[in-house]
């Protein structure tokens, strides 16, 4: 455990990577601790920059076709730092990542559409100044996703507790929205600040009336087109090394191994791409050791050959929309993603 965490800040931080909007009434039982406690306990963390609640658009089967792409990114020489700037403020660039591995830069960027990803890779991005050259690989389906990851701080029943409290608002039936409506739109922008806001809080951000919000907010939460990640300040954590592994598989061979891949709880991301790498795995590592035996796993689990190349990663600039210190933790700034535009129900 890492001296900024106790023991009851990581019981906090889990319960809400279970239920990021839970009431703290519903979590005072489960973690023996009064509402008032939880409350001033999440204030502390959040504002010290260790932990935080975001949203960002929903990009998968319920999107309208949306995608997502990864990017190895090589700059000129010099010129790393300012391209990073720029890439933070570049609304569809979700992550921009210093890698130690043949690239400069790792970025996460996703588009509405085919061709509007078309134009941010070929348009955009290898002509920002600097950009030496970029290799892009598109995301074709995401089994295991960021949002998805979690501490260990709790106990199987009090997980269970959390789950089956907050089950009523994650059963709710989904309806396709427009993201980027001026209905919803400003709306996803405040909870990108603050996932936790509530109805009056948002009201009073965006000048609307509460009554208002308060039935916007339900239709969004309703749809599902919007995911809400509780995020922990990585290099304050057990695992402070993050890593990146460009792995090549046959389909046949793609379940098994996402199913093993979902039992290690040190994964973050398992995505299919294309290209010659056709599945990368990101994970958090207590140390290089740790890296280590989870590539000897890998390398157990997958063909001969199995794994092209690895990118570990030193340094995270922009995480989900929020730009970063170097430390790891949370600055005060995020730059809210763009969502993509549902179908409207016929």
């Amino acid at each position: 455990m890492h001296e900024d965490f106790s023991e009851d800040d990581l019981a906090l931080i889990h319960a809400l990577q279970l239920w990021p909007r839970a009431p703290w009434a519903a979590l005072a039982p489960v973690l023996d601790a009064s509402p008032t406690a939880l409350a001033q306990r999440w204030a502390r963390l959040r504002d010290a920059g260790l932990a935080w609640i975001t949203a960002y658009p929903e990009y998968g089967e319920l999107s309208g076709g949306a995608m997502v792409a990864l990017v190895e990114m090589d700059c000129a020489p010099g010129a790393v730092d300012d391209v990073a700037g720029r890439l933070e403020r570049t609304h569809r660039v979700h992550n921009v990542e210093h890698v130690a591995q043949g690239r400069d830069l790792l970025l996460t960027v996703a588009a509405s559409s085919f061709g509007e990803l078309s134009a941010l890779l070929l348009d955009e991005l290898p002509k920002l100044p600097g950009v030496a050259s970029l290799h892009s690989h598109i995301g074709t389906k995401r089994h295991i996703e960021g949002s998805q990851w979690q501490l260990d701080a709790l106990d199987s029943a009090q997980r269970e507790a959390i789950r089956q409290a907050g089950r009523g608002e994650r059963d709710r039936p989904s309806e396709p929205i427009y993201l980027r409506s001026g209905v919803f739109a400003p709306l996803v922008s405040a909870l990108a600040h603050d996932g936790r806001a509530t109805a009056a809080e948002l009201a009073e951000r965006l000048g609307r009336p509460t009554s208002t919000v308060r039935r916007q907010l339900a239709a969004l939460l309703r749809s599902r087109a919007l995911r809400l990640r509780c995020e922990v300040a990585q290099l304050h954590t057990r695992w402070p090394i993050a890593v990146l592994w460009w792995c090549r598989l046959p389909n046949s061979a793609l379940p098994a191994t996402v199913s093993r891949l979902r039992e290690d709880s040190r994964v973050r991301l398992c995505m299919s791409v294309t290209g010659s790498a056709n599945l990368v795995v990101n994970a958090w590592t207590a140390n290089m050791a740790d890296l280590m035996r989870m590539q000897d796993d890998l390398e157990e689990l997958l063909p001969p050959g199995g794994i092209s190349h690895n990118s570990v990663i030193l340094r995270t600039r922009k995480r989900v929309g929020w730009l970063m210190h170097a430390d790891g933790r949370r600055t005060g700034e995020v730059v809210p993603l763009p969502g993509p535009l549902a179908e409207p129900a016929s």
